[in-house]
């Protein structure tokens, strides 16, 4: 299951077509080229990128994945991160990530 965050971050490559891929993600077909920043797998990482080809495996299928970025390519959604850790280290006085995306 897929949960978009409300402070979604998305990449300019991909903005006007978010609808679009976002509906694809949802059920579940491969997007090939889209990335996704998502909540952590475990607490030791601050985020996870993750193909979005890497959605058709069961195992992800069966889990919650909270998405916070939404990107075309691996280098756009690296660019994209930093951007996010930038927002939220001056906002949060700190890389409070957690905190800063749970916050509404």
């Amino acid at each position: 299951m897929i949960v978009w965050s409300d402070k979604l971050y998305i990449g300019e490559q991909v903005e006007r077509k978010i609808r679009k891929f976002q509906k694809k993600l949802e059920a579940g077909k491969p997007v090939p080229g889209i990335f996704l920043i998502t909540k952590p797998s475990n607490e030791q990482n601050l985020f996870d990128i993750l193909p979005a080809t890497e959605l058709v495996f069961p195992y992800y299928k069966k889990q919650k994945l909270t998405v916070y970025g939404l990107a075309k390519g691996r280098e756009e959604a690296v660019s994209l991160l930093l951007t996010m850790l930038e927002d939220v280290y001056r906002e949060m006085d700190g890389l409070y990530c957690k905190e800063y995306f749970e916050t509404e």
